[in-house]
């Protein structure tokens, strides 16, 4: 079988839609039409359905992509592995996979990284799904994500730096070293963020140990939280690095937790068997150093 003809219809697959297939395999709708077409043919299946939401994969296409999409990638992998690459000249697309939360910590060091070493690269940054993750590297959709919780089914993973959550406050609350104490804590108006964004560790800790916040606003995402913070008399739980950065910009302080959390671990995950494209390698790499 014609390997175009497979790399039609994972992006098919993927995009849902013929333009938008050809958009990203470089070439014209009738081309991918005729793709699918062939492939029709020669695997005795429609494969897909034309609806109003867009081309829906039949249960033989679902089946098929679970082994053509890995296997057109470790073909890639491996054509490219042979290949010199140089991160100067380079205008490929690398996707990394970070929280709103990653997005605020990291994308700054990541952006003078490649500013410096791959002017002419490009970064995409795919928003955190943390149940969806795992499918995305094996499906090649992402080549790699950060997260502080484990990633089930990744195949590799790289630790980091370690960190700690602590209670960020109104800037009214400086001036003091010591941790705050549980009846302090206990009397804030808290601003909670939905466990979808991948920091649920503080909220299980409280749980476990019958804590209740008097919790006004709950959020999906982090990037507003230090001005409703600073303006509204509210606390939240972050991570170390993040407080530190809010503190920064706003006028916000940060104080230890009333309570023990374990400390947890900030990784970088992806998959991929040798031979690795070394691409993907210095991507990996210059996260890591990036990061660390």
């Amino acid at each position: 079988m014609d390997l175009n003809l497979l790399r039609a219809f994972t992006a098919i697959y993927e995009t849902g839609s013929l333009t938008r297939a050809a958009l990203e395999l470089s070439i014209t709708q009738p081309s991918v039409s005729y793709a699918l077409g062939r492939l029709r043919k020669q695997l005795a299946d429609p494969l897909f359905a034309r609806t109003a939401e867009g081309m829906v994969p039949t249960r033989r296409a679902t089946e098929l992509f679970e082994t053509i999409r890995p296997a057109v990638a470790a073909i890639d992998a491996t054509v490219e592995a042979g290949r010199a690459f140089d991160p100067a000249s380079t205008r490929q697309e690398f996707r990394l996979c970070l929280t709103d939360l990653g997005e605020l910590a990291f994308l700054p060091p990541l952006l003078r990284v490649f500013g410096n070493e791959a002017p002419h690269a490009t970064l995409e940054i795919v928003p955190m799904q943390i149940d969806s993750v795992s499918q995305w590297l094996m499906r090649g959709e992402i080549d790699a994500a950060v997260a502080s919780v484990p990633i089930e089914g990744a195949e590799h993973h790289k630790i980091l730096y370690e960190e700690r959550y602590v209670c960020v406050l109104p800037e009214t609350f400086a001036g003091s070293d010591e941790p705050l104490a549980l009846d302090e804590f206990a009397a804030l108006r808290h601003v909670a963020i939905h466990q979808s964004s991948g920091h649920s560790q503080a909220d299980r800790m409280l749980e476990s140990m019958g804590v209740e916040r008097r919790v006004v606003l709950r959020l999906h995402h982090f990037s507003v939280l230090p001005q409703i913070v600073a303006s509204n008399d509210c606390a939240a739980i972050v991570p170390l690095r993040v407080a530190e950065l809010f503190a920064a910009q706003q006028p916000v302080t940060f104080r230890e937790l009333p309570f023990a959390i374990p400390t947890f671990n900030v990784s970088l995950y992806w998959n991929g068997a040798p031979p690795v494209s070394s691409a993907r390698t210095w991507f990996r790499e210059t996260i890591a150093d990036a990061l660390k």
